[in-house]
């Protein structure tokens, strides 16, 4: 079950084909989420900590740090393609987070 781990809810259910692993991207109800703590646990039950492509109200986040660090691991996995092949930002037809 995810977890938002910035404001510490939980979010619907969601059927994967592999368990994610941190940077891995989940949609939720047509939001964009990042997994970030893949292995987090609370009280026995086994939850995926995810962390939100746009934060509402960034004032409210408890660790913003945490929140960047996350982001950035995702980041690290984006690719800009063009023809299949990897290009610069300003010339590429797409973005793919592997």
């Amino acid at each position: 079950m995810p977890f938002n781990v910035i404001d510490h809810t939980s979010l619907p259910e969601i059927t994967v084909d592999k368990l994610p692993v941190d940077g891995d991207p989940l949609e939720i109800e047509r939001e964009m989420y990042y997994v970030c703590e893949a292995n987090l646990k609370e009280m026995d039950e086994q939850k995926i900590g995810v962390i939100p492509l746009i934060v509402k109200n960034p004032s409210r986040v408890d660790n913003i740090d945490r929140y960047i660090k996350c982001l950035t691991i995702a980041q690290r996995r984006i690719q800009f393609r063009k023809a299949n092949n990897i290009c610069d930002f300003n010339d590429c037809d797409e973005m793919v987070i592997s």
